[in-house]
């Protein structure tokens, strides 16, 4: 009997470089490969705010449709479904009779739950479909296809044990600063005891499709998925290029002076958010970047709030996993072999190693990653007043740089580093809004939401996370005014987003029109 395989995709939406596809290459012979739009995705998430914006979904369905075509291009064929994955996928796995199931290791703890409810729930599949294999005798494979490292050499770098994705309350002993964690990793290197993984050889023909037959193809009609932009909420016109055309493809700048950054230098065509969504874009992107000297000028121009060429840019297609950490290691690698290292080029290392750092530390704190009191349960003093969170998002607030930020995040789905630390500041420090409010925003806005990224930083700027200068009395605060000063000191960033007649200087006025106990302000 020829066996079947499922691979279940998720944030990793490529075929090259892709661990999964490549162990399932060398074991079976047929193979399913599925992704499910989850029906919650649609609707509201966490703190009232909704899961993924048009924005996200529109990246996402660019996606699924490039490697649709690509897998069916080599004689593959990309499942979509619209359901539950723990509904869906036990019934795949009882109707085709699949003996091994594939599907990247993920950080977080919905993910990770979800794979453990799936294995868990194979025998208690309808009894109206054909009888599935016990659970003992199917293989599961969750393999290390989105990070740098592999689980079993974190495993050894930290000496834990149970670094195991499972949400318990061990001590909080994972490595507790990125600080840390860097000169593990970088020692490691050095001394020859940690290869980071490189990206796999992906040339082995794919195995072959199951052949759908008539009555299951009638028992899955109700959520299968033809119209990948319909089942997203989103229309084919919204997925054509207007803001999220592919990148514009121009020459590097000069490096900027950071200490006195103006955005005025910027274009404001520059300024759009460029992606769109899929492997093949994520990979002329990748190329164009490191064809010429923009990795030696990367560190110089990094903090601006504006412009493409401004920085990698990788983020979005990292996100989903159009592009692997590997691929960029690997690119990056080849630029300095053959234009020499600076401390510009590594500093791209640098920000792949934050990455790196987030995932395992979403990996082992879990449910710990969304609790209001962060890793180490340090309660913050900020609370939700509904008012001011509603400015911080609608971009209304006394703080003219906080509100070109915002406004570019709702407009574009897209904000700079720098952006995304003032913006965060402001609405922890000056604003005193509970921080998870914050991180759930940028969960539905941004189309290069990472869950470990997002809320591991969250907790970083709100002083609840690995933060080793954090106090009981904060996390980061920073000087709206001096960011101001610094990053846009003519205001040009500013009356981009806001208009041109709009004022650089900071707003006097009340933040809040009604008092915290409801009554309104005299």
């Amino acid at each position: 009997m020829q066996k079947t395989g499922l691979y279940w995709l998720g944030n990793d939406l490529r075929r090259h470089d892709n661990y999964c596809l490549v162990q399932a290459s060398k074991s079976i012979e047929h193979l399913l490969i599925v992704f499910c739009i989850e029906p919650k995705w649609l609707g509201m998430g966490r703190y009232q705010q909704a899961r993924m914006t048009q924005h996200r979904r529109k990246f996402l369905a660019q996606s699924l449709q490039q490697l649709k075509q690509q897998l069916s291009h080599e004689g593959q064929q990309l499942l979509i479904f619209a359901g539950d994955p723990l509904t869906v996928l036990p019934r795949l796995i009882a109707q085709y009779e699949v003996s091994q199931v594939f599907r990247s290791r993920h950080p977080a703890f919905d993910e990770q739950q979800q794979w453990q409810l799936l294995q868990a729930s194979v025998n208690q599949a309808s009894p109206s479909y054909s009888q599935i294999p016990s659970i003992e005798a199917i293989e599961w494979h969750e393999l290390d296809n989105l990070s740098l490292i592999n689980h079993h050499d974190m495993q050894a770098l930290t000496g834990l044990d149970h670094l195991n994705g499972e949400d318990n309350d061990a001590p909080n002993d994972f490595i507790p600063s990125f600080s840390k964690f860097r000169r593990i990793i970088e020692t490691a290197i050095k001394k020859q005891r940690l290869t980071l993984d490189s990206p796999v050889n992906s040339s082995a023909p794919l195995p072959k499709p199951v052949a759908l037959s008539p009555s299951n193809y009638a028992q899955l009609a109700e959520i299968w998925v033809d119209d990948i932009e319909q089942a997203l909420g989103i229309t084919k016109l919204d997925c054509l290029n207007n803001s999220g055309n592919r990148p514009k493809h121009t020459s590097a700048r000069q490096p900027i002076n950071n200490e006195s950054f103006d955005s005025s230098i910027i274009s404001s065509n520059d300024n759009e958010a460029g992606f769109f969504g899929g492997e093949r874009a994520a990979n002329e992107h990748l190329n164009h970047y490191f064809s010429d000297q923009r990795a030696h000028q990367y560190k110089a121009v990094r903090n601006a709030l504006g412009g493409w060429e401004n920085s990698t840019k990788f983020s979005a297609w990292l996100a989903n996993g159009s592009l692997s950490a590997r691929q960029v290691i690997a690119a990056l690698h080849t630029f300095e072999r053959q234009h020499e290292r600076s401390d510009s080029s590594y500093w791209i290392f640098f920000e792949l190693l934050w990455r790196e750092y987030f995932f395992w530390y979403a990996f082992y704190h879990q449910q710990a990653l969304f609790r209001f009191s962060g890793i180490d349960r340090r309660r913050p003093l900020s609370s939700f007043y509904p008012e001011r969170f509603k400015s911080w998002t609608d971009g209304t607030t006394p703080y003219p740089l906080v509100n070109a930020c915002m406004k570019q995040l709702n407009q574009t789905g897209y904000m700079s580093n720098r952006g995304r630390q003032i913006v965060a500041s402001c609405l922890v420090n000056e604003l005193n809004v509970d921080w998870r409010y914050g991180a759930a925003y940028f969960e539905a806005q941004l189309i290069d939401y990472d869950v470990a990224i997002n809320w591991g930083n969250w907790q970083y700027l709100a002083g609840v996370g690995a933060d080793p200068r954090s106090t009981d009395q904060g996390g980061r605060h920073f000087d709206l005014k001096k960011q101001q000063q610094r990053f846009d000191p003519k205001g040009t960033f500013i009356r981009q987003w806001l208009g041109p007649e709009a004022s650089i200087e900071h707003s006097h006025t009340s933040i809040d029109h009604i008092d915290p106990t409801g009554w309104p302000i005299q």
